[in-house]
């Protein structure tokens, strides 16, 4: 029974929800209406069409806001349409479109709420008369600061005309020239002076904003192609006891490149990097114009040394600690009828584990032109991460345990020590609350290993050889 009757509440709660929320905009719509027809016996009839339709928008039902509304819009209206009269009698073809389109959008947005108004045909023909004459006059201009090479400004003008007639006739393209122009020309004077991250941004702007143009879409590739570093992973030396350290830092430095979003930044692979220093050096001594770059199909290698690769695995370390375990007693006096507390510590035993794992790495990398041999980034990274576990652990209820000492079990020893007080059993009680899984030495090298990537990625990432 309980049950059903729970089952009818909550299919019952979102409509109550519902009548509070209709009861809430009944409410705030009467509130509005009442301050609506305030300004309209005041005469302001404007301000008395926005509070109606502020009520008519709050509750549909509202049968003094539809009708406040229904009167003071169409005055409001009737004024809009005045306006395009006004325009259209001072041969103002500009006033006249934008006067109609605000009259057009008024009657739009009261119409949306279900109040009718209504508009003249004849301000309709005035707007369709305007319009034409306007837009070809705007069109003119726009093209004639075209040719005069005023991109900016006839880029507006070329706006206000989709505005107003998004399919006006030619508009687009004009309108991809007065845009996409500017960010071409960049793009060359950027291309030829060596400048290819920003010549690739005008024509990848290009590109997102008005698709093909021109030829942007091979100056962009070209762009790439010529400021691009491409990076081969060289040698990594190890120089620490520990066998198999290089290779690992030479996935991480792998993982470093690619990782980083960036089209002017490609890891190239290098299967045998012995047999590309020994074409390097052979190019050299006989005097080959073919350069390393174009060997590798890499403009920048990147070496390094592993100076230190350290990983320990400490040992686990358990003492048993002698303590106490709590005891209150609690008794009534039978005269008194009051409760009288006798507290009783019992000997007892608890161990207290530690262990502690570290990992410690340092690199030291660098970034080389393979064209120029100039060393384009250059860095020593030491990288440490440890962890250590350090709890009690106890058979019975830790939380009644008190630290101290005892001699023997059995009988008491002027050397047995109750330690009873605040700060001594909170730090005990802090050992059992303590984590009791320690993160592996293994797993302490690997987010070294992360680290050391991340870094290395950044580093590159930041580097730019257009700033140098």
């Amino acid at each position: 029974m309980l049950h059903n009757s729970l089952m009818f509440m909550k299919k019952l709660l979102p409509l109550s929800l519902l009548i509070v929320a209709l009861l809430f905009s009944g409410c705030a719509s009467k509130r509005l209406a009442k301050r609506g027809l305030k300004f309209e016996q005041a005469g302001m009839y404007e301000m008395a069409a926005d509070l109606y339709y502020q009520a008519v928008v709050a509750n549909a039902n509202n049968v003094d806001a539809v009708v406040g509304l229904k009167k003071n819009g169409q005055r409001l209206l009737d004024e809009k349409m005045l306006q395009v009269q006004k325009a259209y009698y001072n041969n103002n073809d500009r006033e006249t479109v934008y006067n109609f389109i605000d009259a057009q959008n008024y009657l739009q947005k009261v119409n949306a709420t279900g109040v009718s108004l209504s508009m003249s045909e004849q301000t309709r023909s005035f707007y369709e008369e305007a319009k034409p004459r306007y837009l070809e006059s705007l069109f003119y201009d726009a093209r004639l600061l075209l040719d005069e090479e005023k991109f900016r400004e006839s880029e507006t003008k070329f706006a206000e005309i989709k505005r107003i007639d998004p399919n006006y006739e030619g508009v687009d393209d004009y309108m991809k020239v007065s845009q996409s122009e500017p960010l071409y020309r960049e793009g060359k004077q950027f291309l030829d002076a060596g400048y290819y991250r920003k010549a690739y941004k005008s024509f990848n702007t290009i590109i997102g904003k008005a698709g093909l143009y021109k030829d942007s879409k091979d100056l962009m590739d070209e762009s790439l192609l010529k400021g691009q570093l491409t990076i081969a992973i060289g040698k990594i030396e190890n120089k620490t006891h520990h066998s198999g350290a290089n290779l690992l830092l030479e996935s991480t430095l792998n993982k470093a490149v690619s990782r980083i979003n960036d089209p002017f930044v490609k890891l190239v692979d290098i299967k045998n990097t012995d047999q590309f220093l020994h074409q390097q050096e052979k190019s050299s001594t006989l005097g080959s114009e073919i350069r390393v770059g174009q060997i590798l199909a890499a403009r920048a290698l990147l070496n390094g040394s592993v100076i230190r690769f350290d990983m320990s695995e400490g040992k686990v370390q358990t003492q048993t600690k002698r303590g106490y375990l709590k005891e209150i007693i609690v008794r009534k006096d039978k005269k008194t009828d009051e409760e009288q507390r006798e507290v009783r510590y019992h000997k007892v035993s608890y161990n207290v584990t530690q262990k502690s794992n570290s990992a410690s790495i340092t690199l030291q990398y660098q970034l080389s032109s393979t064209e120029t041999g100039a060393v384009l980034i250059s860095d020593v990274l030491s990288i440490s991460r440890n962890d250590e576990v350090h709890f009690a652990t106890f058979k019975g209820d830790h939380k009644k345990l008190v630290p101290g000492y005892w001699e023997r079990s059995d009988k008491d020893s002027p050397k047995d020590r109750i330690d009873d007080n605040f700060s001594a059993v909170q730090s005990l009680q802090q050992l059992f609350s303590a984590k009791q899984t320690i993160v592996s030495a293994e797993d302490l090298r690997n987010q070294a290993l992360i680290e050391i990537e991340s870094k290395v990625s950044q580093q590159i990432s930041k580097y730019n050889s257009e700033q140098y």
